[in-house]
């Protein structure tokens, strides 16, 4: 290029740049594509480039652009990272892992890198590649919040109740911004002393959780669990309600209503909530046999077909949950669900171009 057209290529690496940090996608994409248009040998214009079209939602043009960089400068650890990232967006995990893997060859001290490997790990069900991802991370910066949820989720599919609460109380003590994200962090704290006995202390995460998102019906349904097993129906009745009208697909909370509303008597209630429970998973074993024997209560002999079929129906599952249960377990425990994935998505954008 003559000296004229550095002067403009530069000019135009410059507009780019600092509309990428102001995060105007259309600006940063007519000034990156003239300044790779002019010098289509410079990595960085194909990187900048790429992170442009991903703001727009271009995840292929971003992951060609991406690629063009690395061709060009196979050494940059932060482009292997970043493209790392696309392809997690497109659900390629082995790609995803493989670049990670690739940036930490190049920069092994990055903790960001290490996080975003545990969570992909995670994403193929690896716990213990997860696991020591985080770890690794939490070594290179013990103040990661994101690195200590993540692997209290971790430890929570492995069943390691008191190493999954002391990662989310770090949490808690670490990052007080993350309100009302911090929801999710109380939510899975009360999931986790619930399992470790302690109800009361269950109770109280639930509470702060709802206080932060009292639209979350999960919440409400655990709460209710809790409640109930403290004896408290009424209460639990009054939260498994509000589950129902948050999330009317929930069938789990309907017939966890029905079981509270056959305890306070109410026959007709449980009925009505066991069936609803039934017409959203028909395979329900429980909820068939609690019906069958609500409605020979009632005096109907239909109920018999519900109580007969019921006992099958309840074995063949908890055998197929017997063989799913590690990995039920490790799906929604090491922060693959949705709520974690939108709790997650904000250190994803904090983090990405560290």
């Amino acid at each position: 290029m003559s000296e004229d057209d550095n002067q403009v290529w530069s000019a135009l690496v410059a507009v780019g740049t600092k509309a990428l940090a102001v995060r105007s996608a259309s600006l940063v994409k007519r000034g990156l594509a003239l300044a790779k248009s002019l010098q289509p040998g410079d990595a960085a214009a194909h990187l900048n480039l790429g992170r442009a079209l991903k703001d727009k939602g271009d995840l292929d043009g971003a992951i060609a652009e991406y690629r063009a960089a690395i061709r060009l400068k196979p050494d940059n650890a932060g482009a292997h990272r970043t493209l790392g990232f696309a392809l997690d967006d497109k659900g390629d995990l082995d790609g995803a892992i493989a670049e990670y893997r690739e940036a930490l060859r190049l920069n092994p001290n990055h903790d960001q890198t290490h996080f975003f490997l545990g969570f992909a790990l995670a994403g193929k069900g690896d716990a213990d590649g997860a696991i020591a991802e985080y770890r690794e991370a939490l070594r290179l910066d013990p103040n990661f919040a994101a690195g200590h949820c993540c692997l209290g989720n971790a430890l929570s599919g492995k069943g390691d109740w008191d190493g999954a609460i002391a990662e989310y109380r770090e949490v808690l003590r670490l990052d007080p911004s993350l309100d009302p994200n911090l929801s999710e962090v109380h939510w899975s704290l009360g999931i986790a002393l619930g399992r470790k006995g302690d109800c009361d202390g269950a109770i109280a995460e639930y509470r702060e959780a709802l206080r932060l998102d009292p639209n979350a019906a999960e919440v409400h349904y655990n709460l209710g669990i809790a409640l109930r097993h403290k004896g408290d129906t009424d209460c639990a009745i009054a939260e498994y309600r509000e589950a129902v009208r948050l999330n009317p697909n929930f069938a789990e909370a309907h017939y966890c209503l029905g079981l509270a509303l056959e305890s306070k008597g109410d026959l007709d209630g449980q009925i009505a909530e066991y069936r609803e429970a039934l017409r959203l998973n028909p395979n329900f074993a429980e909820a068939h046999h609690n019906l069958g024997r609500a409605l020979i209560r009632q005096g109907g002999l239909d109920g018999a077909t519900d109580f007969g079929g019921a006992e099958q129906l309840h074995k063949r599952r908890m055998k197929q949950r017997n063989e799913s249960e590690k990995t039920k377990s490790c799906l929604s425990q090491l922060g693959l669900s949705d709520s974690w994935r939108r709790l997650f998505s904000q250190f994803i954008k904090r983090f990405a171009f560290r």
